[in-house]
């Protein structure tokens, strides 16, 4: 299952001038974890897990564009392997040294 923002460059650069996509989808979890802070300022320092993720969505949805779901069947193994031998699982395609890039 893929998740996540659709935003483009030019509704990035009409939000934000000289910016990209990435830039502004980065900026605004920033954002949107400083405004919980100062709106929870009891409650001192937490993992990401114990913000109110509707709230930080609220505050992100603005500079996000598009946010969608889909389901697909791509796996780490896709495409893999590339140029150079890569020691890989080809029995179980979620291991982490599937994923880690070297």
């Amino acid at each position: 299952y893929w998740y996540g923002s659709q935003l483009s460059l030019a509704e990035a650069r009409k939000l934000a001038p000289y910016q990209n996509a990435t830039g502004l989808q980065v900026t605004s979890a920033v954002l949107a974890g400083m405004v919980w802070a100062l709106e929870n300022p009891a409650a001192g320092i937490v993992e990401a897990d114990e913000m109110d993720y509707r709230r930080c969505l609220e505050v992100q949805s603005p500079y996000l564009g598009p946010v969608r779901g889909y389901y697909t069947d791509w796996t780490p193994l896709d495409n893999r392997p590339g140029l150079f031998p890569e020691d890989l699982d080809k029995d179980d395609p979620w291991q982490f040294r599937n994923i880690l890039v070297r």
